[in-house]
């Protein structure tokens, strides 16, 4: 019972800050856009990779629509009860930030030429990095990059060319190139491979997965050390934090179904500056501090749940979330010290 009336908080004054700073933001775009509901920019609008179509509120005061979940992971049509998912204000701007796919609008035929797109950059790229070869969670990272670059690929590979186009004969171009060349094929796999490469994302799908393991050990001592009673609470009921985090940190968080592309987009361009992984376990850690209210009041099921498919998904808001990440300490030298301590237990247990 004392588990509903304590949480972890922020650093003092950090928490305030960061919830101010979101209700301006959402004050504004109240002000600044009508409401509708349009499906979202989320990671999961195409089906295709991700188990769910969602939506996301950028309006608590939205009513509540019940949505139908339909999965499509590993060939098997799996229909879900319906969850309870609060409807988009989407604005102008954010659906211009997401110019490739926008759920609902996709044609059938669009499907399938992005999910050619997506089987031949995996061949590819497995052939490239064999000792890595494919594994589960690749394809949700490809099936994004498509998502957030093909647009400016084409457009690029147009303007390149001397005539001035219209803004018709601009598109039909494009989907001349997009029919009959491999350009965002070639250009998806060249950033694959440099992330492989040059970020060390292949470490995360080395066999055995020991890297990605070793990830989740690491958040798990990060739990306990920046949210003890949830941490806590946790252990009371056994969850084991490799349930959830598993999924989020092979797939760089494109595997929360709810999560927006512009959230994903943010958090990236932070790990490319930063070349570190530090920034997803700041995120991680926000995630479950935003999530205490609900987290303290579930068992095991309960927490499993919520944190697979987070129904209200509004704490997911770009706004919201990288604000209160960036507001948790977590630094490179407290992640070796955490990683050699595991290294060093585990070495100990043989």
């Amino acid at each position: 019972k004392g588990y509903q009336t304590t949480m972890d908080k922020l650093p003092e004054n950090a928490e305030a800050k960061h919830f101010r700073h979101s209700s301006r933001l959402d004050h504004n775009d109240d002000l600044s856009n009508g409401s509708s509901e349009t499906p979202t920019g989320t990671v999961s609008d195409w089906g295709g990779i991700s188990p769910v179509g969602s939506m996301v509120s950028e309006d608590p005061s939205e009513d509540v629509k019940s949505l139908r979940v339909i999965s499509y992971e590993d060939g098997i049509l799996d229909e879900r009860p319906p969850l309870k998912l609060n409807a988009s204000q989407h604005t102008a701007k954010s659906e211009l930030s997401d110019p490739v796919l926008s759920g609902n609008a996709l044609t059938s035929d669009m499907k399938v030429d992005l999910q050619n797109k997506l089987r031949s950059i995996l061949h590819a790229l497995a052939a490239r990095h064999e000792g890595v070869g494919y594994c589960q969670g690749m394809d949700y990272i490809v099936a994004h990059l498509l998502r957030v670059l093909q647009d400016t690929i084409l457009l690029r590979a147009v303007k390149r060319m001397p005539d001035n186009l219209s803004n018709d004969q601009l598109r039909s171009r494009m989907d001349d190139l997009n029919t009959h060349t491999v350009v965002v094929e070639e250009v998806v796999f060249g950033v694959m491979d440099t992330l492989f490469s040059s970020y060390s994302l292949q470490h995360m799908y080395w066999p055995e997965l020991r890297c990605l393991k070793t990830c989740c050990r690491v958040f798990e001592e990060l739990i306990k050390l920046k949210l003890p009673v949830l941490a806590d609470h946790m252990e009371h009921h056994d969850l084991n934090v490799g349930l959830f985090a598993l999924g989020w940190f092979q797939t760089l968080f494109l595997y929360l179904p709810s999560m927006p592309s512009t959230t994903v987009c943010h958090m990236w361009d932070i790990w490319l500056i930063e070349r570190s992984f530090k920034i997803f376990f700041r995120v991680g850690t926000a995630i479950l501090f935003l999530s205490q209210p609900t987290l303290l009041n579930h068992d095991l099921e309960g927490m499993m749940t919520y944190l697979n498919t987070f129904p209200d998904a509004t704490l997911l808001r770009r706004d919201i979330l990288i604000p209160c990440a960036l507001q948790i300490k977590i630094t490179n030298r407290m992640l070796v010290e955490i990683e050699m301590e595991i290294v060093h237990e585990a070495e100990q247990a043989r």
